[in-house]
């Protein structure tokens, strides 16, 4: 019953929601915004890290540092595991901004959040940039202006990627593959490729979708949609390939076959510029 309220709210304030945003971001955040924070990061190569199971088998440690990292949602609770930390960190969906303001509210890592996070009571700082969410299937270079929102936060870092006009894109972490509770059926009984009817639900005990079991443990999640996500990682594809900037998913044994695949310990020898392997596939 909660979660049927939870999306009837979201239905009924979707346009009001969507004008105050717009409103705060042309008459404050666009000029509030320091876009410098991003400058050192480009013309170089970018690492997107995903939020799935496969992060445990992945030894970021070991990844060249000098990769761009853009990580997403609630990546910090890896921090208890790994000496890794990203670069950037982008959230765009209204349930983690909630679940991790705390998080949000007191770190120094460049975060790029929606307007919304400001009265989800996300305080701004020099650290953060409020962009203006556009609801469309469109790879949106210059984020500064708009960014396209969709079912999954990896199509937002593939776009900041893109800002960045990086030489090569890395992908870790996105295992495309969810465990989906049925009501009265346990989280081992009901694995489903997809869910294209997404909507939302409580997810009761250990998360088994993420790299922790706390990420979603009893608390809201937006259900995925795989099918919509391959259609966006598919445009995404699209323009990388146009602007001939390769793009290898190295997740460890991951589900999606959108982009070119390699195994991880590929990537652990890798450095800033040797990319043989991505340039002759």
């Amino acid at each position: 019953m909660k979660e049927k309220l939870v999306e009837i709210l979201k239905v009924v304030t979707y346009y009001p929601r969507k004008i105050i945003d717009a409103m705060m971001f042309y008459f404050y955040f666009k000029n509030k915004n320091d876009w410098t924070l991003l400058k050192k990061f480009a013309n170089r190569p970018i690492l997107i890290v995903g939020n799935g199971p496969s992060l445990n088998k992945t030894p970021l440690e070991k990844i060249n540092k000098s990769f761009v990292s853009i990580g997403m949602n609630k990546i910090n609770l890896i921090y208890e595991k790994s000496s890794w930390r990203p670069d950037i960190i982008a959230c765009v969906n209204g349930f983690v901004i909630r679940q991790n303001k705390e998080y949000f509210n007191t770190t120094k890592r460049i975060l790029i959040l929606p307007i919304r996070a400001f009265y989800l009571g996300v305080k701004p700082r020099k650290n953060i940039l409020f962009v203006n969410l556009k609801d469309q299937h469109k790879m949106e270079k210059n984020i500064e202006n708009v960014l396209s929102t969709g079912c999954t936060v990896t199509f937002t870092a593939l776009q900041i990627a893109a800002y960045l006009n990086p030489k090569f894109i890395n992908i870790v972490g996105v295992d495309h593959s969810f465990v989906v509770q049925k009501v009265g059926v346990s989280a081992a009984e009901s694995s489903l490729r997809s869910t294209n009817n997404a909507g939302v639900q409580k997810f009761k005990g250990d998360d088994v979708n993420h790299f922790s079991k706390d990420y979603f443990k009893n608390r809201y999640w937006g259900l995925p949609d795989l099918d919509g996500s391959e259609l966006l990682y598919q445009i995404a594809k699209d323009y990388f390939d146009l602007n001939q900037i390769p793009i290898i998913d190295y997740t460890v044994d991951g589900k999606l076959n959108i982009f070119i695949k390699d195994d991880v310990n590929a990537i652990i020898k890798m450095d800033n510029n040797n990319r043989k392997e991505a340039l002759s596939v």
